[in-house]
């Protein structure tokens, strides 16, 4: 009879460890089950499409080929291969998605800013001295790379300068240009040149680009 109560014990264990083993990834996430979207609820997935694209866990490795969707609700992805899906809550530091219209990197590990944590997930705009940083809140509907003004207006933007995340909108100059002021008149240049409207994030990546190389070229000072 004790040796009965013991197995029954140990079979849930057992199955999940069986579970785990089957992951091919080598991810060790966690086996969930799906559940379908109440009425009138919005899906929480950055896409709905499933992306074969790759996550760096904490210990620096690099899995590639990996199914994955990104949960924007919990902040959080999930992967799937021929044994199920699975759940990461923890211990992944990047991963990318290629739609085949955009690469998507996102990152974690940033200054704590506006109810976000270091653990949250910012999709990498630029990533220079000075990096761009770009918080979805919103399932992307219509993918276009250059969005956040038209198409993803609840997305945030973040400046990370000097070790701070700095927010500033596309809609306001100042809040970007108060950052930069340092180089202000090469910054000025720049605009006017590469006629710059700023009516997508992409303006502002190739201002910091050229903020970037400007401060390179004269030794960072």
């Amino acid at each position: 009879m004790k040796c009965l109560r013991r197995i029954f014990l140990l079979s849930p264990l057992l199955l999940c460890q069986a579970v785990m083993a089957q992951d091919s990834t080598g991810l060790s996430g966690t086996p969930y089950q799906e559940t379908a979207l109440a009425a009138g609820e919005h899906s929480p997935y950055l896409f709905k499409e499933w992306y074969s694209g790759t996550v760096r866990t904490s210990d620096d490795r690099v899995h590639d080929g990996v199914h994955i969707r990104y949960d924007l609700t919990k902040d959080e992805i999930e992967y799937k291969n021929a044994s199920g899906l699975y759940r990461i809550s923890s211990g992944v530091t990047e991963f990318s998605i290629p739609t085949g219209t955009d690469l998507y990197i996102f990152k974690n590990g940033y200054p704590a800013v506006s109810g976000q944590t270091e653990k949250s997930f910012y999709r990498v705009l630029y990533d220079g001295n000075t990096k761009l940083l770009k918080k979805y809140t919103a399932p992307i509907k219509v993918e276009k790379a250059s969005a956040t003004r038209t198409m993803d207006p609840s997305a945030k933007l973040y400046i990370l300068k000097d070790g701070k995340m700095n927010p500033v909108q596309l809609s306001n100059r100042n809040s970007f240009l108060k950052l930069l002021t340092d180089e202000k008149n090469k910054m000025g240049y720049v605009i006017r040149e590469q006629q710059l409207d700023f009516a997508g994030d992409d303006d502002l990546r190739a201002l910091l680009e050229e903020y970037d190389s400007y401060k390179a070229g004269r030794g960072g000072n």
